[in-house]
């Protein structure tokens, strides 16, 4: 059995930088054991298979693998999804303004503005809070100094749980290195990840400066991470660190040498909270597997 893919880079509109991703726009006769194999032959953070819907609730469902394990979701991999069935890929006969995704959290909007795809994640539900700053230093060989004082680190997830973690400053983030040990004993065998932001940032147009580290998912860092961006939506609104509403860039993937732009809007009101992550993506090129 021979399957195709196409190679696409998320949250860049520039080949070869962002996040790299896998699509495979028919993965309806490949078992769960055949996507893992081939998620981890391609060894990117994430490989993305599409599947039929109804076309009632959903247009599509995908499936998300990292190299070690299936995600119940996962941004870049819904981004770059979408903007191929959009832009690429000839499996949407009724294109509309709104293309819905299912995934493993729920039915996931996108809809394409101009050059970029942006996408409704679910309101944020916020957990616990660490105050143990030195336990959560030693995941980055930093020290508890490094960790802002005025801000909280927690837990959020938009679908996925994420651990925000505030970093005073520009030169902290760049100091930071994934401890494999410690994230791996910290975060078990959990899908959840830490996401590191400052709001000192190399670009001036940017506002956060963000990184992901998951060794404990096969991902020693990511350099782009739109499920985690969500999160991080919701806590930049619920500290009020932007306000009740904005509209921001975020700066990942710099440190890799992978420079990536994710566009984050977040609106809360009387309690409820809008989170958008959108972003551009390139085209890189295809490719065939024997199965």
């Amino acid at each position: 059995m021979r399957k195709e893919c196409v190679f696409i880079d998320v949250f860049t509109g520039i080949p070869y930088a962002g996040n790299q991703l896998a699509v495979f726009p028919d993965g309806r006769d490949l078992s769960t054991a055949q996507m893992q194999k081939i998620a981890n032959e391609i060894n990117y953070s994430e490989t993305t298979f599409i599947l039929g819907a109804d076309g009632i609730t959903a247009d599509f469902l995908i499936r998300i693998f990292t190299p070690q394990q299936e995600l119940p979701f996962a941004g870049h991999p819904t981004l770059g999804a979408a903007y191929s069935i959009i832009n690429i890929l000839d499996i949407w006969a009724e294109k509309k303004d709104t293309l819905r995704l299912k995934t493993n959290v729920g039915i996931i909007p996108l809809r394409k503005e101009r050059d970029a795809i942006w996408m409704v994640q679910n309101e944020p539900e916020f957990y616990l809070q660490h105050a143990d700053k030195k336990e959560i230093a030693d995941l980055f060989d930093l020290s508890a100094d490094d960790i802002a004082d005025d801000l909280p680190v927690e837990e959020v997830s938009t679908g996925n749980s994420v651990l925000i973690i505030p970093i005073k400053t520009l030169d902290a983030m760049q100091r930071a290195q994934g401890n494999v040990t410690n994230i791996k004993n910290f975060f078990g065998g959990k899908s959840a990840g830490p996401y590191l932001f400052s709001l000192e940032t190399t670009r001036s147009h940017a506002k956060v400066h963000t990184r992901f580290f998951a060794p404990h998912m096969g991902i020693l860092e990511d350099p782009a991470t739109g499920s985690a961006a969500g999160p991080l939506v919701g806590y930049l609104l619920e500290h009020r660190v932007f306000g009740e509403e904005f509209e921001i860039v975020n700066e990942q993937g710099i440190e890799m040498g992978r420079p990536s732009e994710i566009l984050m809007r977040g609106t809360t009101r009387q309690g409820k909270y809008l989170i958008q992550i959108g972003g551009q993506c390139a085209y890189v090129g295809r490719g065939e597997f024997d199965i």
